[in-house]
């Protein structure tokens, strides 16, 4: 080979050793847009070093806006310095930075797992929770963030919920601190008859054999329900057999249409166990026990009862269908209206609120998954009034989701004519 030859074979492997260099280098950008290549850049002390050619540099962190890493990390100079602050103990300054590193970058799941740990530190769980939910959203395998919800939970008294994000953290990755959290918001042992889940009165005579079927079933439907809205009651639910009031199917006596105030009263008189009906309103009532106690009470007529009829096992597709005639001829109920409760309703009209209820529960868990039901479980929980908390659950506005909600059953009308 001639020497010309190897003088251009020399040149073009070192053309290539460089252009690999730089694939391969750490991206710095600075606050003025510019991007600087190196070989390898890091965070010390008040500045960014970064090797280059050879030689290592310094730039003043103030003028560095990130720095990606070759691997794919995002290094970001507000994010390092928050940490610093939360490990010396100053959560403002803290929370103030990482407010700007997820104003910059909305995904950065790192800055929303840190700033979930800020606000935990300031002393604002509900904002560290609505965090962590938003970093569990981005990324539900990150056992890290299931964490921190849950910490956020324990804080704001819902240990149900908080039991859910443990489990969830521990079979992403066994941790034995977090194991620990949960052994802790674990539920609580329940003694013969459903324990400290439920107090049990008679109104009349004692009927055992009926008392020990109902605690039952309700301890059954209180595990289903528990396991399904990640929450569970702190008190102990009351349950009072009215032995002397005879059992009448339906939801528009004194003791339902949405009367519970979080104790169950059913009438059992000439009873010798509980009958399928009794069971099925046993856990309508318990529905109603475990909303009034997520919702602090602050929710309306319609969602307590659609979510009632949709935890009891009601057909939301056969409520569908009794309403699309509703839709077709532009008299479908305005939700907003049934917000009150239905016990002053005659029995058409209550039947139509009942069917518009579990129809609108339904549409919820459609446009946004069971998920979108517990967000507005929690808004109403935070004492938003329902106008507020629907747009927070569903992004729609009252307004829009019931125009979301009929066009749904307007095109359920071939099918519906179909079962007709």
């Amino acid at each position: 080979m001639s020497t010309a030859a190897r003088g251009r074979l020399l040149a073009v492997c070192a053309a290539a050793v460089l252009c690999v260099g730089r694939l391969a280098a750490d991206s710095i950008e600075l606050t003025n847009g510019r991007v600087i290549e190196a070989d390898r850049a890091w965070f010390e002390g008040t500045q960014v070093r970064y090797e280059k050619d050879g030689g290592v540099y310094g730039i003043p962190r103030s003028l560095v806006r990130r720095v990606q890493t070759q691997g794919g990390t995002t290094l970001d100079p507000d994010l390092a310095r928050a940490r610093e602050r939360l490990t010396a103990g100053d959560p403002v300054e803290a929370t103030r930075l990482l407010k700007l590193v997820v104003a910059r970058d909305p995904r950065s799941l790192p800055g929303l797992q840190a700033l979930a740990d800020a606000f935990m530190a300031l002393g604002d769980p509900r904002s560290a929770r609505d965090v962590a939910q938003r970093a569990v959203a981005l990324d539900p395998r990150a056992a890290r963030s299931h964490e921190l919800l849950g910490d956020a939970l324990v804080a704001l008294g819902d240990r149900g919920a908080a039991e859910g994000a443990y489990r969830s953290s521990v079979s992403l990755r066994p941790d034995p601190q977090v194991e620990r959290k949960l052994a802790e918001v674990g539920p609580t042992p329940t003694g013969g008859g459903g324990g400290a889940r439920f107090r049990l009165r008679y109104d009349g005579s004692v009927n055992e054999p009926v008392g020990v079927a109902v605690l039952g079933a309700l301890d059954a439907a209180y595990a289903d329900y528990n396991r399904r809205l990640g929450f569970r009651p702190d008190d102990a639910i009351e349950v009072i057999l009215q032995t002397e009031a005879g059992f009448q199917d339906g939801r528009t006596p004194d003791w339902a249409a949405g009367l519970n105030d979080g104790t169950i009263r059913v009438p059992v008189r000439g009873m010798e166990r509980p009958t399928p009906e009794l069971l099925a309103v046993l856990r309508h009532e318990l529905a109603h026990s475990f909303v009034a106690a997520r919702t602090r009470g602050n929710c309306p007529t319609w969602l307590q009862e659609g979510i009632s009829q949709w935890l009891e096992g009601g057909d939301p597709a056969r409520a569908d269908l009794a309403l699309s005639p509703r839709a077709l001829q532009r008299t479908l109920p305005s939700l907003l209206s049934l917000e009150a409760p239905f016990h002053t309703m005659a029995g058409p009209e209550a039947s139509l609120a009942y069917a518009a209820s579990l129809s609108g529960v339904a549409h919820i868990i459609r446009l946004r998954n069971e998920a979108g039901l517990l967000r507005l479980l929690a808004a109403l929980s935070d004492g938003l009034p329902s106008e507020e908390a629907l747009p927070v659950a569903t992004a729609l506005s009252y307004t829009e989701f019931q125009q979301s909600w009929l066009d749904y059953l307007l095109a359920l009308k071939p099918s519906a004519m179909g079962h007709q």
